[in-house]
């Protein structure tokens, strides 16, 4: 496959003009490669969809007027309505092919690129899938619209808005057989292999592969979006989709059809509790986003004697990650971190996770221990030492943070006795404690919490998220996680979303 940074990114080149066009089909005609089916590119050959000065080759659907050229650009700003290209390329119809196009958003934006869709005069189109445009769009109401820029929506979406408003950037979208894979900016964003048999609820059934034509959307009134360099590179239909081998995912606990189940239930699947460590990268994250359909979360530890012990490493740590389609936080182990960090710093943060593993012992004046080293204390009274333990996580539950990893976690000298210890009363304490400060319980790929504790936050009106907590960069199912949303009955309203905040994100 020729790489997208084969051609140049200035506009000028990009942009072919009708008479150029016509230029061209009358070139690749004389060569016989041109017939009934319309005009065809040549192999390797990308071909323009806007002539950068009119609507020709493009229908509008419903409220026609919500569609300008201007600048040299497409620009959607108006009421619902879809510009469905039926110009000649293809004849408008098609199957394998790599698509490019330039986008700016103005604040508060959201809008979409549909393919292999069909023109209809109202609502939204319901064959093919949408390739998600959205920035800054707010997150308001009961149902806010938490997918963002790079996500095939409502089907592999991604959560975190990493791109700024008033600034070009550039998709990428590749289909060939029943793979999709986008790149925003370079960034790999999905790599969706649409299962033998998908599930789809009732109003999206047609969200299927086929074949068909690409729209735009301009989706309100507030959404205003501009588009440019639109080029298309048509592939033959019996096209390699593993030319570029796939990811086995079955590591990840990730089935056939998992990741459309969970869209389903509008559950923003994402793991928190990805550490950078043990030879972890952001671009390891990034990719396995990508192919798995599980949001990445990034996070260094923080506190005296870990990697980030200082502000300035704070800083350095947050410039090389911030700007990234993944989420950034920080698991934080000293009870005095909200007074050492810098207040512009910690606004950066798209969340703070804690733990209770580290408690000061024998008593409340010693200094902490980390409770997984067994061999630096004893607990001679696990009933006392119980008691110290729930005023303990009260105490972490009642500090700045976002999320609570390994709820109820014990560790190994008492955890045979975890029935006795963790009654429900001291469950309910510190469900209560966690709703009242609007901090999320994390369900952990190893075993934390237990099933009877989810249910309980559950019914508390508890958010959770999801966490892996590795130590490395090899993969770590979530299975279990996925077993609990089943068994429990979790939707999306029983989980955490994360909103954006100034400083933050798209930074």
């Amino acid at each position: 496959m020729k790489s997208q940074k084969s051609y140049s990114s200035r506009t000028d080149d990009h942009r072919l003009s009708r008479r150029d066009l016509l230029k061209a089909t009358a070139q690749i005609a004389a060569l016989g490669i041109v017939g009934c089916s319309g005009v065809s590119a040549a192999p390797d050959e990308w071909v323009s969809l806007f002539d950068g000065h009119s609507l020709d080759g493009w229908r509008a659907s419903e409220n026609k007027s919500s569609w300008k050229v201007e600048g040299g650009c497409l620009v959607a700003d108006g009421p619902r309505s879809h510009l469905f290209y039926e110009g000649p390329v293809g004849n408008h119809t098609f199957r394998n092919f790599e698509l490019t196009l330039e986008v700016l958003t103005k604040p508060g934006a959201n809008s979409g690129v549909f393919i292999h869709t069909r023109y209809q005069e109202t609502g939204s189109p319901t064959a093919g899938y949408e390739v998600q445009i959205n920035n800054s769009y707010p997150m308001v109401g009961e149902n806010p619209e938490f997918r963002r820029t790079g996500g095939l929506f409502a089907i592999q979406d991604v959560f975190k808005a990493f791109l700024r408003d008033d600034q070009w950037f550039r998709m990428r979208i590749l289909v060939v057989g029943k793979r999709i894979r986008v790149w925003v900016n370079e960034f790999p964003m999905v790599d969706y292999l649409e299962p033998a048999f998908p599930p789809r609820m009732k109003n999206r059934m047609g969200r299927r592969l086929s074949q068909g034509t690409i729209a735009l959307q301009a989706h309100d009134p507030g959404s205003r979006i501009h588009f440019r360099n639109i080029r298309i590179r048509l592939l033959p239909d019996d096209a390699d989709p593993f030319a570029e081998p796939r990811p086995d995912v079955s590591p990840y606990g990730m089935t056939e059809g998992l990741i459309d189940r969970l869209s389903m239930l509008s559950i923003p699947v994402t793991d928190f509790h990805i550490h950078l460590r043990g030879g972890m990268t952001v671009e390891k994250a990034i990719e396995r986003q990508a192919v798995t359909g599980i949001n990445a979360g990034v996070l260094e530890n923080h506190g005296r004697g870990w990697p980030l012990d200082t502000n300035e490493k704070l800083a350095a740590f947050l410039d090389g990650v911030v700007g990234k389609p993944v989420f950034v936080g920080i698991q934080v182990n000293d009870r005095d971190w909200a007074e050492t960090i810098d207040p512009k710093l910690l606004d950066r943060l798209d969340y703070v996770l804690a733990d209770t593993m580290i408690m000061p012992m024998p008593d409340d004046n010693s200094p902490p221990v980390k409770l997984w080293l067994t061999d630096q204390y004893t607990i001679d009274d696990p009933k006392a030492w119980m008691e110290r333990y729930i005023r303990h996580n009260v105490r972490v539950l009642s500090e700045p943070i976002t999320i609570l990893a390994n709820p109820t976690w014990l560790p190994k000298p008492i955890a045979h006795l975890y029935d006795e210890l963790w009654t429900e009363d001291r469950m309910r304490l510190i469900i209560e404690t966690a709703v009242k400060r609007g901090v999320a319980f994390e369900i952990n790929a190893s075993g934390y919490p237990p099933e009877k504790f989810i249910r309980l936050a559950r019914e508390m009106g508890a958010k959770f998220t999801l966490g892996t907590n590795n130590f490395d960069d090899r993969p770590i199912s979530l299975a279990r996680c996925f077993e609990m949303i089943d068994k429990c009955g979790l939707h999306g309203r029983d989980f955490l979303l994360i909103r954006p905040k100034s400083g933050s994100g798209a930074s």
